[in-house]
């Protein structure tokens, strides 16, 4: 016969819900693994699918291939890709020219552009190619035509450059050269002036060749015609002005026999080619004294 307090009734109320409503049997050991920390995606993919859709027009390292369509936040297409040309707007008028639906835009890839070496010792290496790599001369520049077409308008037929002359020193007389007096009729006094001075020395103006081999001080290279043509087209078109892309062997002087820059005062052809195409625009350089 069971006791009596063990047919009694729980009183506590914790009691009788376990009663009414038995807890469930626990799962077995093996299913109750630590889930701590896991996520169904990470920061950065949630990252990718947000932002607006645009198309790649190069490849950029870091992102994708060129025509992937993907996500990114508006500040980076607003600030560097849509002004360089990087990349284009994906609007739903976009979609349809291209006979493509919202559908076609994928994620970002993230590892495009890195390449993982193993080298001999086993060591994981990361190693970018070079045709990723972007220096400031990469960014857009203008067509051939267009860099011509500018230079045509923009720069001036003469450009001009002042130098310094290198004064020229006259050689001494020699000492069996000297000047002959000058003839004194006997029958004036000693004392009585005359007309007849010194012979002048010759005071016609040097010629146009003699005044050209005047050398200068500082010579006038292909790197100054260079800077001076940027010069100009800057200060007549800012915006166009910095996307020539104009380099040294693209500008040739003219008559120089053998020499590579200017070194004396003269007027010299200058040869500025905007394309390997495009006949070459003609100028002048003119090399002035310095004031």
């Amino acid at each position: 016969m069971a006791h009596a307090r063990l047919i009694r009734p729980p009183t506590c109320l914790d009691c009788l819900r376990r009663l009414v409503h038995p807890a469930p049997a626990s799962p077995p050991s093996f299913l109750s693994l630590q889930t701590r920390g896991a996520r169904s995606s990470t920061k950065a993919e949630e990252e990718d699918l947000q932002g607006i859709p645009v198309r790649l027009l190069q490849d950029i390292q870091g992102f994708g291939r060129r025509d992937a369509i993907i996500r990114v936040k508006p500040g980076r297409m607003r600030n560097y890709w849509f002004p360089k040309a990087q990349a284009e707007y994906m609007t739903h008028q976009r979609f349809k020219e291209l006979g493509l639906t919202e559908a076609a835009i994928g994620v970002r890839d993230r590892s495009f552009g890195t390449k993982l070496l193993v080298e001999s010792e086993g060591v994981l290496a990361e190693e970018r190619p070079k045709e990723t790599w972007k220096s400031k001369k990469d960014t857009l520049t203008l067509p051939p035509e267009e860099t011509l077409t500018l230079l045509e308008t923009v720069l001036p037929p003469i450009l001009t450059f002042a130098r310094k002359p290198i004064p020229t020193v006259s050689a001494p007389l020699s000492s069996e050269h000297k000047p002959t007096p000058t003839p004194r009729s006997p029958l004036l006094a000693p004392n009585a002036a005359t007309s007849i001075g010194p012979v002048a020395e010759d005071s016609t103006p040097p010629s146009a060749d003699e005044a050209a081999s005047v050398g200068i001080f500082g010579s006038v290279s292909v790197s100054d015609i260079v800077a001076l043509i940027r010069e100009k087209l800057l200060e007549a078109d800012p915006a166009q002005g910095g996307r020539v892309a104009l380099e040294a062997d693209g500008v040739q002087i003219q008559g120089l026999e053998g020499e590579d820059r200017i070194k004396h005062l003269g007027t010299f052809e200058v040869l500025i080619f905007a394309g390997k195409d495009l006949e070459p625009l003609v100028r002048q350089v003119e090399v002035v004294p310095e004031e």
